[in-house]
């Protein structure tokens, strides 16, 4: 059997459950390294009669990379090759980077603080991303290239309004894009809103919508062009929904900083690539 462990390291024999007194053995540091040695012993025909098991200590192992585990590491049913967690002991693979509380701070840029509800500004904390080795921010909707953020085994949601519930179109812009059949006509992604709300937005860079254009069961995510404040309509980037828009049908905006003023919200600014929590 082997052993992986936080402490351990990868020039050790990864045959000791934990770092002997001498500190020059122990268990390894990397499950790249006990599969390598697995494969050794394969290559050798001294793979174990009962198989090996492999033994993850506790704690946290980040992964840069994807750890792979191709036909060749395979064991078989008189040898089996087990990777698990020793007993008693959480595990926990990381994929994505790890950021140490310390590392958050309270926002003291006025031009920032004065985006924020005024109930927020005491209480959103910042990091700085590039700092802590994260530069790829991915997309803010596309699929599987979403920067996340967890907190407390928790994923945080993207700064929005409402914070529950949605708002209704209150009218739509030109010829209705889809009669109630269903008939297609001319799609033109504008809409009226109502209140005032959206004059707060006026230096969110990239203001995205999450509705129910149409019917109550094809929802997408939007991303808007401009909002004519003086006029309350909201115009949005194409390509438009398949079926078009039709008034009193909901929507919520998110990725909005001035929208920050619930726990639990996030917000990134990829420009700076400073993350507001």
């Amino acid at each position: 059997m082997f052993y992986v462990a936080p402490n351990g390291n990868d020039d050790w024999s990864g045959k000791l459950a934990e770092p002997n007194a001498e500190g020059d053995d122990g268990p390894f540091a990397t499950l790249e390294r006990a599969r390598d040695e697995i494969r050794k012993l394969k290559q050798a025909g001294l793979l174990p009669e009962g198989g090996v098991t492999v033994w993850l200590r506790g704690g946290s192992y980040p992964l840069a990379d994807t750890f792979e585990l191709t036909a060749e590491d395979s064991g078989t049913p008189e040898a089996l090759i087990i990777y698990r967690a020793y007993p008693d002991e959480e595990v926990r693979l990381i994929g994505g980077v790890e950021i140490p509380g310390a590392a958050f701070q309270p926002v003291s840029d006025t031009a920032v603080l004065n985006r924020l509800d005024p109930a927020a500004r005491g209480e959103v904390l910042q990091v700085d991303l590039k700092a802590q080795g994260v530069t790829d921010f991915g997309e803010v909707i596309a699929e599987g290239k979403q920067l996340e953020l967890f907190f407390q085994d928790r994923p945080m949601t993207l700064a929005r309004w409402p914070n529950e519930d949605f708002v209704n179109i209150v009218d739509v812009v030109g010829s209705a894009p889809y009669d109630i059949r269903g008939t297609k006509g001319d799609k033109i992604g504008k809409f009226v809103y109502e209140g005032d709300r959206p004059q707060r937005w006026a230096q969110e860079t990239e203001v995205w919508l999450h509705g129910y254009w149409f019917w109550d069961w094809a929802d997408q995510r939007q991303k808007v062009e401009s909002i004519d404040t003086e006029n309350r309509i909201i115009s949005l980037v194409p390509p438009y929904h398949t079926y078009g828009y039709r008034k009193g049908q909901w929507y919520y905006v998110f990725n909005v900083l001035a929208e920050l003023d619930m726990p639990g919200e996030r917000y990134l600014d990829r420009e700076t690539g400073i993350l507001y929590f």
